[in-house]
């Protein structure tokens, strides 16, 4: 089977590294820059390319009517260094975030190096992953560069494991509690502060926003929970957007939510009214499977960043299966960090079922940069209503991911916990948030349940309460 490596271009920015000279035992990171036909310092491969790609920029005439030319490199030249390749490796692939996929020759195990010009200007970053012979995917995250005219970078980076480091959190599933309200589409939820909670329903028109008031005490076991319609909800009209995930921003007294209909996220204040603010989504991200958007979203107050990505990986990640783009935006809404991540392999397939969902639909950000993500596969097959809860099962698996200090490419995940619902608890568990501190000093993970209106009787609302340290 062949293995590979991919450099795929992602959205996040950090210094590049430069061509070197070495005095005194030293690395110097100095610019390897072309100027008038002259290469200023130090590395000979890079000013063997110069020399290769000279251009005519400027021309000026003088009052005696000569004409004098400068020559400058108009291009900068990028040199990747990958190390730490695993045996077996035979090709690379660059796959940017717009354009088209090139392949390349991989000899040896490493260090890889590639040099390619661009035009002035951004780089984005890049992950490189390999394909180890045991099917595990080794990776690293290369920086982004602004590149200048007529300057070689250096752009570096060291594969690493799959295996994530310990996260050092443990955490404590408790039972989940049936609830006796009215069936719903509660796809997400967000706590405002002591036992409210915002819960979005994504077969209501405007922002879906609900308040839930859900007692938890102690020792985390949950009280009788009442449900109210948000005046702003109950007043919207027009077209139902489809509304999966929301999050509470504390210090602006808002609620944003995320339309997987149209691949938006929009601010409401907490009575469900728009309040004519969204994030700026890149448009990257607007090409979905259908119905696979963005269903979840996140806002941690102690970082200042929203977090969201896609049930499902977009039409264009086909590069390597399961990929999705974790995207995080900043508290004045524009995109911050782009990471990849994979999900685990389905167990099941959609094929004779009556429903069949698998994917991302919820994250939580915590106040040390780390998020937790929650996997979900929920399966229905066909046949009467006793092969169905026989056969029908929710599998749940939440795991933590540090996308400010891994340096993979692939964001490597350690699991918090996992459980499974079947024919007695048939939950198909779609939103998630923090919740309040218990006395002992253990935080609150509270999820809700969608139960498509009760699914014809296979399932019904539920909470659940993870504790956790």
């Amino acid at each position: 089977m062949m293995k590979r490596i991919l450099l795929s271009l992602l959205l996040a920015s950090f210094t590049a590294l430069s061509c070197a000279a070495q005095p005194k035992g030293k690395v110097v990171n100095e610019p390897v820059r072309f100027k008038d036909g002259t290469a200023v310092s130090g590395d000979a491969e890079a000013e063997a390319l110069f020399a290769q790609d000279r251009f005519v920029t400027d021309t000026t005439v003088t009052e005696k009517g000569d004409t004098l030319f400068t020559v400058r490199h108009a291009s900068a030249y990028v040199r990747m260094q990958v190390d730490g390749f695993p045996e077996g490796i035979d090709q690379l692939l660059l796959v940017p975030t717009q354009g088209a996929i090139q392949t390349l020759p991989v000899t040896g195990t490493g260090p890889m190096v590639l040099w390619m010009a661009k035009e002035p200007g951004g780089l984005p970053a890049a992950a490189a992953v390999a394909e180890a012979p045991d099917g595990r995917l080794w990776s690293a995250r290369l920086p982004a560069l602004d590149l200048q005219p007529g300057t070689a970078y250096r752009w570096t980076g060291t594969l690493l494991p799959p295996e994530a480091p310990a996260s050092g959190l443990r955490a404590t599933p408790l039972p989940a509690t049936l609830l006796d309200i009215d069936p719903g589409e509660y796809s997400g939820i967000a706590w405002l502060g002591g036992n409210q909670f915002a819960v979005v329903d994504d077969n209501l028109k405007g922002g879906g926003i609900l308040r839930f008031a859900i007692p938890i005490d102690e020792y985390g076991n949950v009280g009788t929970v009442l449900r109210q319609v948000a005046p702003g909800t109950a007043a919207a009209d027009g077209k139902k957007r489809d509304t999966e995930g929301i999050a509470f921003v504390p210090s602006e007294s808002r609620l944003y939510v995320t339309s997987e209909k149209h691949q938006e996220i929009h601010a409401y204040d907490l009575n469900g009214n728009d309040a004519g603010i969204s994030l700026q989504v890149p448009q990257d991200l607007k090409a979905i499977v259908d119905n696979q958007g963005f269903e979840a979203l996140t806002y941690n107050e102690t970082t200042g960043l929203f977090w969201t990505t896609t049930e499902s990986s977009l039409k264009a990640d086909t590069f390597l299966p399961r990929i999705l783009r974790l995207q995080s935006f900043d508290r004045e809404g524009k995109p911050a960090g782009r990471y990849f991540y994979q999900t685990g392999e389905p167990s099941q397939t959609s094929k004779n079922t009556v429903a069949y969902v698998f994917g991302v639909p919820a994250l939580a950000a915590l106040d040390d940069g780390r998020v937790l993500v929650l996997e979900r596969e929920v399966y229905v097959p066909k046949g009467t209503l006793w092969e169905k809860l026989q056969g029908a099962f929710t599998d749940i698996h939440i795991y933590v991911v540090d996308p400010v200090n891994d340096t993979a490419g692939l964001l490597r995940k350690s699991l918090l916990c996992t459980f499974t619902t079947g024919a007695l608890n048939l939950a198909n568990f779609e939103g998630m948030c923090l919740g309040p501190v218990l006395p002992d000093g253990r935080r609150t993970l509270v999820l809700i349940a969608d139960s498509q209106k009760g699914s014809g009787g296979l399932t019904n609302e539920y909470v659940k309460v993870i504790l956790f340290r």
